[in-house]
């Protein structure tokens, strides 16, 4: 979150203690001013075929995502922006996403009018690194087996965490219930 200066960079969720991932959650959450949906997603359920090209797996996640989003009215605009880190992705399928997503939701599905999509260096960003801390507060949680349980539960109880989308689906509830 800092450089070698000390100078403050940017907000890291991967660089902050279990108390600060508290703090962040209650300074953020005292308004409801944005919902929060999760993409989880287990590299260990899939088809190493399935995630051997990133890019697409990436396309075809946030495709699936969004169509999902749109239809149980989680997203009911017409006009979609999207804010995407661009360490995420390789400059060569910066340009294919758009173009995909207006393709299968515009002119496929007919669910939306327009999708934009636009990358930032997340260290200019302040959304990018909000969207990153909750991603690490998730992250934590299941790699610790629930230690934001707790608080991830109330915030889905006061509607500012929607439901998850999980991805696959039906092989990860079923991983689940032999846990």
């Amino acid at each position: 979150m800092f450089n070698n200066n000390d100078k403050f960079i940017e907000l890291k969720g991967s660089s902050m203690n279990k108390k600060m991932k508290l703090e962040f959650i209650e300074f953020f959450c005292k308004n409801n001013l944005f919902e929060v949906r999760y993409i989880i997603l287990d590299n260990n359920l899939l088809e190493s075929r399935f995630i051997k090209n990133k890019a697409r797996t990436f396309n075809y996640l946030l495709k699936i995502f969004l169509i999902n989003s749109i239809k149980k009215k989680y997203i009911m605009d017409k006009e979609i922006f999207l804010q995407i880190d661009e360490r995420n992705v390789k400059t060569d399928s910066k340009y294919s996403l758009e173009d995909y997503l207006n393709q299968e939701l515009l002119l496929n599905d007919n669910l939306v009018d327009n999708i934009q999509v636009q990358y930032f260096d997340s260290s200019q960003n302040c959304f990018i690194q909000i969207a990153d801390v909750f991603s690490n507060i998730m992250y934590s949680n299941l790699i610790t087996k629930g230690s934001y349980q707790e608080q991830l539960e109330q915030l889905q109880q006061n509607k500012y965490i929607l439901p998850p989308f999980i991805f696959p689906k039906e092989k990860f509830e079923n991983k689940i219930k032999k846990i």
